[in-house]
């Protein structure tokens, strides 16, 4: 059946006639599958108090470069940041746009070379890819969303995923601050798609979501965030997996550190020389992530 429906563009209202079929977002359902109204990130979806979530932010990486008045690409040699044996780079051999998707990919150059930067130079044989929002975009409360596929990797060595810093370290050098990670993976157990939220204490496993999984390994997954001040929900592909409340530490009095606008970030990285998710021999490479989108709401 065709029917009539409402797009924003460029801040207008118009009226398309197309299919349009009962959408559901991440558990909120479009009021009217016959009368749907439209912004930049798609189906106007409600908030639990029947207000209208507002696009904020959305790229579906349809071009053939990244968008930089959205992200900014990480480059361990002008920043110093790195994961793990990871040196960041702009390569398009790391990061590209192309065919509707973001690919951030983790590789083995096959011999060691030196990452130098002006932080402390260190020897690697690996690269991998980051972008982040830095100075583009950040958002206090909200929905933040990223659809993907992770690696095929299912064995040790390869570590990516969703996650947001705050934009201004109010309160001090992280952990005080606060890191939310949205959907964080390690091929060493690739069912694994943890949200976690750190703050004054640096990890617990009460701050993570040790039961969001997905079942598909092959497929593309959307992992959602609702943040408000009463608590950040966690879902994967509409259901919700972890839930956690802020609560006052002595220090802080709820919800801060989650009380500022925070970044977003994507990467795919190497894992260490040790530990559980130690990168080996057997680690295949290269290793991609694909997203097929990123959108945040108000």
């Amino acid at each position: 059946m065709r029917r009539l429906r409402r797009l924003f563009i460029g801040g207008a209202l118009v009226t398309v006639t197309g299919l349009l079929p009962l959408q559901t977002f991440a558990g909120h359902t479009s009021a009217s599958a016959e009368d749907a109204t439209y912004d930049a990130c798609g189906v106007v979806t409600t908030k639990s108090d029947g207000s209208p979530w507002a696009c904020s932010f959305v790229d579906d990486f349809n071009g053939t470069t990244l968008d930089t008045t959205k992200w900014i690409v990480q480059e361990t040699q002008k920043t110093g940041f790195r994961t793990d044996q990871t040196c960041y780079t702009a390569s398009d051999k790391n990061v590209r746009v192309g065919d509707g998707l973001l690919t951030l990919t983790a590789r083995d150059e096959g011999a060691k070379f030196n990452c130098q930067n002006a932080f402390g130079d260190f020897w690697t044989r690996y690269t991998g890819g980051m972008i982040g929002t830095k100075g583009k975009f950040g958002q206090a409360f909200g929905r933040f969303e990223v659809r993907a596929k992770l690696p095929s990797t299912r064995v040790s060595g390869i570590h990516g995923g969703f996650w947001m810093l705050p934009v201004v370290r109010r309160y001090g050098a992280w952990p005080l601050s606060g890191e939310i990670d949205v959907a964080e993976w390690w091929s060493v157990d690739p069912s694994l798609v943890m949200p976690s939220l750190h703050y004054m204490i640096r990890d617990s496993k009460a701050d993570s979501g040790w039961n969001c999984r997905i079942t598909d390994l092959e497929a593309f997954h959307t992992y959602t965030l609702d943040w408000q001040a009463t608590g950040l929900t966690f879902s994967i592909d509409g259901s919700v997996c972890f839930t956690r409340l802020p609560s006052s530490d002595g220090t802080l009095v709820a919800p801060a550190p989650f009380d500022q606008p925070f970044g977003m970030i994507l990467n795919m990285a190497v894992g260490k020389l040790s530990g559980v998710n130690k990168v080996t021999a057997a680690t295949p490479f290269p290793a991609d992530y694909l997203v097929d989108y990123v959108k945040a709401w108000r």
